[in-house]
């Protein structure tokens, strides 16, 4: 029966929440780059138009009486800061604007989504499949069973990387982390070209991780149990006579 990867759950997953993430870091840094950064740019502004308005005033009254259109403007901005500011606003930093420009819509919205969007597409576009025959499939990528050299499991246990060798010196990564299936073509592919040394499921002779371990563990605590259950009948009870 052939073997076919597909996409972890946990991958997909992984994928698609940071691209959601990205996407509402890129969403909101664009309405801090367009509305409230401006907002706040244009209530500072306000802020110090009507300070300087009112100051002036106040000094020049102290000098000689007010006309009725400086009196207008001097109440304006008198009850602009005693209604509307009763806090000084704060003055937005020289860099706000680019903060929120190169990393949130740029780096979360532009670069971000598609980059987390492109990945989960990569994946799908580059299954595995094992085929009855021994024949390898990478993506669109068919390998007959005799293009096939060997497969390298030095960072099988470590990484859960095995790489899947060629006659023409390609080395596919089959990535047990990204895919589900990949420890069955590993187990398969051990079989033929590591005979003897690994288990059906893709571990060391012994690992006593390995179900062939633990099967043949049960296998042999329920041998030895019918052994003493088949030793104790044997015995005849105390008394008998010959």
């Amino acid at each position: 029966m052939a073997i076919e990867t597909r996409i972890q759950n946990r991958q997909t997953i992984q994928n698609v929440a940071y691209a959601i993430i990205c996407l509402a870091l890129g969403l909101w840094g664009w309405y801090d780059y367009a509305v409230k950064i401006p907002a706040h740019e244009a209530a500072f502004q306000e802020f110090v138009a009507a300070e300087d308005t009112r100051t002036k005033l106040e000094k020049l009254a102290l000098v000689t009486p007010l006309n009725a259109e400086q009196r207008v403007e001097f109440n304006q901005a008198r009850e602009l800061l005693e209604q509307k500011y009763k806090e000084k606003p704060a003055e937005p930093a020289v860099y706000d604007r680019a903060v929120q420009l190169w990393l949130y819509i740029v780096g979360c919205g532009v670069l971000g989504v598609p980059w987390f969007a492109f990945a989960q597409w990569n994946l799908s576009r580059n299954r595995y499949r094992l085929n009855d025959d021994g024949s390898f499939e990478s993506g669109n990528n068919k390998i007959s069973a005799e293009q096939l050299t060997g497969i390298d499991l030095s960072r099988w246990m470590a990484k859960s990387i095995a790489q899947v060798q060629t006659a023409d010196g390609r080395k596919i990564d089959l990535d047990d982390y990204k895919y589900k299936g990949v420890e069955d073509i590993v187990a398969a592919l051990a079989a033929r070209f590591h005979p003897g040394e690994w288990t059906s499921d893709a571990r060391p002779i012994g690992d006593p991780k390995s179900r062939d371990t633990k099967k043949q563990a049960e296998a042999d605590a329920e041998s030895a149990a019918m052994s003493a259950a088949t030793s104790d009948e044997s015995v005849p009870p105390s008394g008998s006579k010959d």
